[in-house]
């Protein structure tokens, strides 16, 4: 289990991203609101589904902080948040060690006296 921090914060901010992620659908829309702000029926009617699973969508995509809602007149915009990309980017290089290189391994794991893993 991953204990440490990383660059976005606690292991749990992190498992919320990629939970967000982890659903087609959401993918589709970030990949709509990327290119402009779109509100709810617009992105249903891109997306093929209802206003109240795309309300849905939004929902959990607004609470991993992956989108930024924005009123104009009596239609609310939603847009990709710039900020989350560069979190996101952080993340998963800090993850995956991409910033530092591979990781050597650890002198436990590295011999076992088998030869093999474990």
């Amino acid at each position: 289990m991953l204990k440490q921090e990383t660059a976005v914060g606690p292991p749990t901010d992190v498992a919320r991203l990629c939970r967000a992620l982890a659903v087609e659908t959401r993918v589709r829309m970030l990949a709509l609101l990327q290119k402009r702000s779109l509100c709810v029926g617009a992105l249903a009617r891109a997306l093929g589904i209802t206003d109240a699973a795309v309300s849905q969508h939004l929902r959990v995509l607004r609470d991993a902080g992956l989108v930024v809602a924005e009123r104009r007149g009596h239609f609310v915009h939603y847009a990709v948040d710039p900020h989350a990309v560069g979190r996101w980017q952080e993340a998963v290089a800090g993850l995956l060690g991409v910033e530092d290189g591979p990781t050597p391994p650890d002198a436990e794991c590295a011999t076992n006296g088998e030869g093999g893993e474990r």
